[in-house]
């Protein structure tokens, strides 16, 4: 609402207020137009997303008689017998439809995206004669290192018949209880998630941007059905990117924005274990995980102990390491790698260090450590797992919640938090965007990069 700067407050309605509707601008590439009984009625429209034409809706306002008669011959110039659209979203063909090979640039304006990344309420502005079809992509959000990032916040969400909206995503069935609990008695609801990815989105991409990610699944909750889903399917939102990897035919999932978090807080999608390769490179290793796992009988302050102990090493081993809760009883110390000019780093040398670190360690305090995953051989001890660094392997993300009773996050903290006393279950959806904003935990990580070879040399 807007007011005249000039005008008095006054009860009632005035000429003196303004209602505007804030509404998205975007280019889409024409792949198709509709009409009913013959007459013109919408188009369809799509983005590229690397090697797809991806259909991202229809666009069914905007349309004066004037604006058809000059659009339709365009349109019928670049007619085709097939569809251009490719992906799991592709529209079928349906009555009245006819396909368009995606040269012609749309300009139209939106009121927000789908959870299955479609765009709501679009209107056509105009054609652009200034941009290539082939440019067309999904505006992503400025890279963090190019704006001062905001402090992180709740989305304030807009309710409307049934859904609400966080940061432009639709979301079903808002309400709809995830968790039982957050160590606070409370529910934890679908859109208590969608509020917390909003609010920590800016800390996650770095970490998982680039990565091929699993998603773990809950739709209905915790004590529902829980599972794994690694590549898109059928009806998968156009908020996350496909990215295709070696070895594997269909596409996996990646989310390269903030928005994907949100929506998959839409579809129950709880936990991400995104690869721990470089970004937009899955071949090649980009950070080293140590996970750090008790078994029974063992204190969690043997943990932190354990913890130390590796960050103690691999200083010896001129590799800098960071620490974090997993969201559940053990620690993760992870190390940032800087991909090497020459000679690339591949999975099997690092799989191949990072067993040799742990079983080094083993070795040193056997009746403390193991690095076999045997249950009989760890009662009383800690596994140190390696195997998290091998290519397809993935570990929890940073600040990924945990499809376990309490809502508990994967928390990054500081070594100087990683002492006795240390209390992983502090740190839940509710409390984690309010410790983030004043932590400094992980400062210069990406600074911290270097090449593995170094490492390797002082190993052997």
């Amino acid at each position: 609402m807007s007011k005249s700067g000039e005008a008095p407050y006054v009860s009632g309605r005035s000429d003196t207020w303004t209602k505007a509707k804030c509404r998205a601008g975007h280019e889409a590439v024409i792949g198709g137009w509709a009409t009913t009984e013959g007459k013109f009625r919408s188009l369809l429209v799509g983005v590229n997303r690397g090697s797809h034409f991806v259909y991202i809706g229809r666009v069914g306002t905007g349309y004066g008689a004037s604006k058809v008669a000059t659009l339709l011959p365009r349109l019928k110039k670049h007619a085709a017998k097939t569809s251009p659209f490719t992906g799991a979203t592709a529209p079928r063909r349906a009555a009245g439809v006819t396909w368009l090979d995606p040269v012609l640039v749309a300009e139209i304006e939106f009121a927000g995206w789908t959870g299955d990344g479609m765009v709501r309420q679009a209107a056509f502005k105009g054609l652009r004669e200034d941009k290539p079809a082939a440019e067309v992509e999904t505006d992503l959000p400025a890279s963090p290192e190019a704006v001062e990032p905001a402090k992180p916040v709740a989305a304030s969400p807009r309710r409307k018949g049934g859904r609400v909206d966080v940061l432009g995503v639709s979301l079903s069935h808002p309400d709809k209880a995830l968790w039982p609990d957050a160590e606070d008695g409370k529910p934890v609801s679908k859109l208590d998630l969608a509020n917390y990815f909003a609010a920590v989105g800016e800390w996650m991409m770095s970490h998982i941007k680039g990565r091929p990610c699993s998603l773990l699944r809950t739709p209905d909750g915790i004590s529902g059905e829980t599972f794994f889903q690694r590549h898109a399917g059928l009806g998968t939102s156009n908020l996350f990117e496909l990215v295709h990897v070696f070895g594997d035919k269909k596409p996996y999932l990646q989310i390269d924005r903030i928005e994907a978090l949100v929506a998959a807080a839409q579809i129950g999608g709880i936990e991400l274990h995104p690869w721990n390769c470089q970004p937009d490179d899955p071949e090649v290793p980009g950070r080293l995980v140590f996970d750090l796992d008790p078994g029974p009988g063992v204190e969690f302050n043997d943990v932190v102990a354990a913890a130390n102990a590796m960050r103690e090493r691999l200083d010896a081993l001129g590799l800098n390491s960071f620490c974090k809760t997993t969201g559940g009883k053990g620690l993760h110390v992870v190390t940032p790698l800087k991909a090497a000019k020459r000679g690339k780093l591949d999975w099997p040398t690092a799989k191949d260090f990072a067993r040799q670190v742990c079983a080094e360690m083993a070795a040193d305090e056997p009746s403390r450590y193991v690095v076999n995953m045997a249950k009989r051989l760890r009662n009383g001890r800690i596994f140190l797992d390696y195997l998290r660094n091998d290519r397809m392997s993935t570990a929890v993300a940073l600040l990924s919640p945990r499809a376990r009773p309490g809502a508990h996050v994967s928390m990054p903290v500081q070594w100087t938090q990683v002492k006795k006393g240390l209390d992983p279950a502090r740190y839940t959806v509710r409390t984690v965007p309010a410790l983030l904003a004043r932590s400094k935990a992980w400062d210069g990580y990406c600074e911290a990069e270097v090449p593995l070879a170094d490492a390797i040399k002082r190993l052997r």
